[in-house]
């Protein structure tokens, strides 16, 4: 007998598993997690709230929700939810996309800690089941993130990894992405935690990456299918990789934006925060600079990191570049000072001609020892 074969006696609604009853409720139109959140506090057993929905009594759950205000919008909702409530749909696309139903209060939800928002139901989907078994460790920062953190926050990635921790971050441009790629790289686990629905890719340009962390690492989602990204839900979203996690790391940020909202949920949660700090001259590390003045204990090496989360960090060999040739090379690599240079200023620190500084930079670059990025050049 299917989820959706057997009919309750009295009632129209055919009785369901609870996950069924649940991604139902996830999937109904303009449902927002505080409206989700409501329903589960009245009903916290999701059958039942299912029920509720489909005799269209869900109004009087949604109250202290964000909107509708009114007394005829909740009702007009409630009715909207009382007429598109489809389990059987539902069960069909759980089954089409192999996707998995987290619940509150049972075996495999993920969130263990009883905070007031966290989201009642999860939707997950990959392979690697045992990425909640370890130690987590959210690697966020800054969309627009300069070489060097893309580097850091690789190599933090892979050395998380290495020494058996999980990477949870929100598989946003930037930061986000570069720490999912370095673990993945070191063939560990990965944890995205993504605004959208399960099934829909955001930033396309990720249809790679949301594939590697389905396949080494579980894909989770608080939203129904075919969810778009809603500029409002990142924010929200950004509670959940700080409720995930065992520490949270931020390489990158800006002094307001995504990441902060993430360390505050993670203040707030009682959660350990590190921060790298960078130049004051680098708007990226601002951020980070901020928070370790506020507190945060300084990323300084990942060892001290990893032995935090009683792990063992092991030893990794950097791909052998070649030497840093003599002459003019040399001289380039040293006029940069360990930051960003464009190539006026590396004319005018090393005395060389623009032809010159033009060519050893083309030899740095080509043995790893330089990156060119946004009309700078960045020493690895």
């Amino acid at each position: 007998m299917t989820d959706a074969a057997r009919v309750t006696p009295g009632l129209d609604l055919p009785a369901t598993r609870p996950t069924v009853a649940a991604a139902t409720l996830v999937q109904l139109p303009r449902m927002r997690p505080d409206r989700l959140r409501a329903l589960a506090d009245r009903w916290p057993d999701p059958v039942t709230a299912l029920r509720a929905v489909c005799r269209g009594q869900a109004a009087a759950a949604l109250v202290h929700a964000a909107g509708p205000r009114s007394d005829a919008g909740r009702r007009r909702l409630a009715a909207e939810w009382a007429a598109a409530a489809d389990p059987d749909a539902t069960a069909r696309a759980l089954a089409r996309r192999s996707t998995r139903v987290l619940l509150e209060g049972r075996p495999g939800y993920p969130i263990k800690d009883p905070l007031p928002d966290r989201p009642p139901y999860l939707l997950s989907e990959g392979d690697g089941l045992e990425a909640l078994q370890r130690p987590r460790v959210a690697v966020v920062g800054t969309r627009a993130a300069t070489p060097h953190g893309l580097a850091d926050a690789r190599r933090l990635g892979e050395a998380l990894a290495e020494a058996g921790a999980t990477v949870v971050s929100g598989l946003a441009i930037g930061i986000d992405a570069a720490a999912h790629e370095g673990a993945l790289a070191a063939g560990g686990l990965v944890v995205g935690v993504v605004a959208t629905g399960p099934d829909v890719v955001y930033p396309r340009r990720h249809v790679r990456l949301f594939d590697q962390v389905r396949s080494s690492g579980l894909l989770l989602s608080e939203a129904g299918f075919g969810t778009p990204p809603e500029p409002f839900r990142f924010p929200i979203r950004n509670r959940i990789i700080a409720a995930l996690a065992d520490v949270v790391v931020v390489v990158e940020a800006k002094v307001t934006g995504g990441t902060r909202s993430t360390a505050g949920h993670a203040l707030d949660y009682g959660r350990d925060i590190w921060a790298q700090p960078g130049s004051v001259r680098n708007p990226a590390a601002e951020g980070c600079n901020r928070l370790v003045a506020e507190g945060a204990l300084p990323l300084l090496d990942h060892a001290e990191l990893i032995e935090s989360l009683d792990l063992t960090p092991r030893g990794r060999r950097d791909p052998a570049r070649p030497p840093v040739p003599a002459g003019a090379p040399r001289a380039v690599l040293a006029a940069c000072g360990g930051e960003a240079t464009t190539t006026d200023q590396l004319v005018s620190r090393t005395g060389l001609s623009p032809t010159e500084v033009a060519t050893a930079a083309a030899i740095l670059q080509k043995g790893g020892h330089l990156i060119r990025s946004r009309g700078t050049w960045w020493p690895t």
